[in-house]
């Protein structure tokens, strides 16, 4: 990601093994032209949000071994089934 920015404003993220390939696979469904269950323009207040999610995404693709393994699928299923008990709400707003 840029630092551009004039701000002193930084973050570092650390994301579990499950929370970053479930992260990875949300990302990478977003960004698929093909899929179209996707968030649309409506979701975005500015083009720079893309570009974060997008930068977020490159990020992780230089991290993650699993998307690139033969059994990524299951892989994102148990990371899921994992992690759907900290959230029980059907949406993102609760």
């Amino acid at each position: 990601m840029s630092n551009s920015s004039d701000s002193d404003d930084t973050a570092v993220i650390r994301l579990s093994s499950d929370e970053a390939v479930v992260l990875f696979e949300l990302l990478s469904r977003w960004c698929d032209a093909t899929v179209t269950h996707t968030p649309n323009s409506a979701c975005f207040e500015s083009t720079a949000e893309c570009a974060v999610l997008h930068g977020l995404l490159a990020e992780l693709e230089r991290q993650l071994v699993t998307p690139f393994r033969d059994n990524y699928g299951q892989a994102v299923e148990d990371a899921r089934g994992r992690l759907a008990p900290l959230w029980d709400h059907s949406t993102l707003n609760g």
